[in-house]
């Protein structure tokens, strides 16, 4: 195939699946799938699941769970007790005067641990509750100025942590992970919490429209196993 047809082609398939991506994107886009990818034992620990997804999922998991003991390190001299306490302070700030239950929601926490978390907020007077305006049975957040201190060095330290952890990265590639990840976040941020308590297989075929078979599952695996 003519190299431009093929170039022409390919801009086409990539414009398709990121509609609201540019020229440049497409241009990280191909360079990185078209770039030979050679063995590295220590890629993911030389462990590397089979199938693009479980990569990119495992991927993730292990540099969110190493970003959190980072931060978690940077705030020891910072007075509060958890790192998921900072993301339910920044939760409340962005969202003004929000609900238990929006907070959670927001953080895709089960609302046991959301509210054991909400609470030590509270007794740590870095949050306060108030009546609703138009309804005096629900309870809103708001921070108090020692919840706004606290928020603001939290800040400091997770910039600090964000520097170091992805120094090496372009800031152009990291908008294109935003890009290419905002439409899972998206789909199912008004999802999961509705579908949590549904069995599996009626969540996956509602979202997908396929059914759950034995046979579907064993071909899969075959499949990303070649």
């Amino acid at each position: 195939m003519n190299k431009t047809v093929e170039l022409v082609n390919s801009w086409a398939t990539f414009e398709e699946s990121h509609p609201q991506s540019g020229i440049s994107d497409f241009c990280r886009y191909y360079l990185i799938s078209h770039q030979k990818q050679e063995s590295n034992d220590i890629f993911l620990h030389g462990v590397v699941p089979p199938g693009g997804a479980a990569v990119l999922i495992k991927l993730m998991t292990l540099i969110i769970r190493m970003f959190n003991i980072y931060f978690h390190a940077a705030l020891k001299n910072v007075p509060i007790k958890q790192v998921e306490e900072f993301y339910f302070l920044t939760t409340i700030k962005n969202l003004k005067s929000p609900k238990k239950t929006e907070v959670i929601f927001h953080t895709v926490n089960e609302i046991s641990n959301g509210l054991n978390i909400l609470n030590s907020l509270i007794k740590q007077k870095y949050v306060t509750e108030h009546d609703d305006q138009y309804d005096k049975r629900t309870k809103r957040l708001t921070l108090t100025s020692k919840g706004k201190k606290v928020l603001e060095v939290c800040y400091e330290k997770i910039h600090l942590v964000n520097e170091m952890m992805f120094m090496e990265m372009p800031a152009d590639d990291i908008k294109l992970c935003i890009e290419l990840l905002k439409n899972i976040e998206t789909k199912f941020s008004d999802k999961w919490m509705k579908q949590k308590t549904m069995p599996f297989h009626v969540v996956f075929e509602s979202v997908t429209g396929k059914k759950i078979t034995n046979k579907t599952i064993t071909k899969n695996i075959l499949a990303k196993r070649r």
